[in-house]
């Protein structure tokens, strides 16, 4: 059963915040290797909208159907005018990084055996100043393409930024180098996360397996790389939390029933600045 840390959301003063952070703050320093397992709830303050929460959410907007290499191949010009503009109307390039985001960066470099995994898409780790070889963005990230021919050089070195004008006036997107269709270079749902070195996926599932604990940060705990992560930490003995606004539900699924989750419940944004501020970093 989840035992539960409740803390921010204006009572930052409060005895049982001020315990909560003090004792996540004991279990990091106690800790050989963190790995921090972000979500769309960390980005909220930033302005990008959670993909699996309210009826407004960008999951809502028929992603489960139109997220496919299946629907791409069949035709990228619609693929792109009417899922993935649509989809992505707010750009998450031109966010700014929240002080969650930054409180990460500043625990994360501390700390030169931690690593972190994001779900988030958004590029806004990164933009923090966390260097690149302390994140993983396993699911890609938005602004960058890739050649959809495999043996051409920018299947791997991507290529940043399309015309958005010329897709809307009906030219398909083309690699530079061999003029083949590109694509966003993120994980579609009909895809593994092996399907491109990018994702970094070896050295995510290789972190989980490692970790003394696992922090999941915002996120809903509905994709497989936290599935994947729960299931390592379950392994391993390893020490979960979950800092979220909301607690981890355990009738997600039966395998979790007697899963040991710890909560901190509060905004990213508010939470993760105390944390380093406990940590002293």
């Amino acid at each position: 059963m989840a035992r539960r840390w409740t803390c921010c959301g204006g009572r930052a003063n409060t005895p049982a915040m001020t315990a909560a952070i003090a004792a996540l703050a004991a279990d990091i320093r106690d800790a050989t290797r963190v790995v921090w397992l972000t979500g769309a709830g960390l980005s909220v303050a930033s302005g990008i909208p959670p993909y699996r929460r309210s009826s407004e959410a960008v999951w809502s907007r028929f992603i489960l159907e139109w997220g496919t290499t299946k629907r791409f191949k069949a035709d990228p010009l619609a693929w792109y005018r009417d899922f993935w503009l649509e989809a992505h109307d707010i750009d998450p390039t031109r966010a700014l990084p929240n002080p969650g985001h930054h409180a990460l960066t500043r625990i994360v470099t501390a700390r030169p055996s931690d690593l972190l995994v994001t779900q988030n898409v958004d590029g806004l780790h990164g933009r923090s100043g966390l260097p690149a070889a302390r994140l993983v963005e396993i699911h890609g990230r938005h602004g960058l393409y890739r050649c959809t021919d495999g043996g051409c050089v920018r299947f791997t070195d991507p290529i940043e930024g399309i015309d958005v004008d010329a897709i809307r006036a009906g030219v398909v997107p083309r690699c530079p180098v061999c003029d083949a269709v590109v694509r966003p270079l993120v994980l579609l749902f009909d895809e593994r996360y092996d399907s491109h070195p990018f994702f970094r996926a070896h050295d995510a599932f290789s972190a989980f397996g490692q970790a003394d604990v696992i922090v999941f940060v915002g996120t809903s705990f509905s994709v497989g790389v936290t599935e994947m992560a729960l299931e390592s930490g379950q392994r391993r003995r390893a020490r979960l939390i979950n800092i979220n606004v909301e607690p981890f539900s355990h009738a997600e699924s039966w395998r979790w029933l007697t899963l040991k989750m710890r909560d901190v419940l509060g905004p990213a944004e508010e939470t993760l600045p105390l944390l380093a501020d406990a940590l002293g970093v």
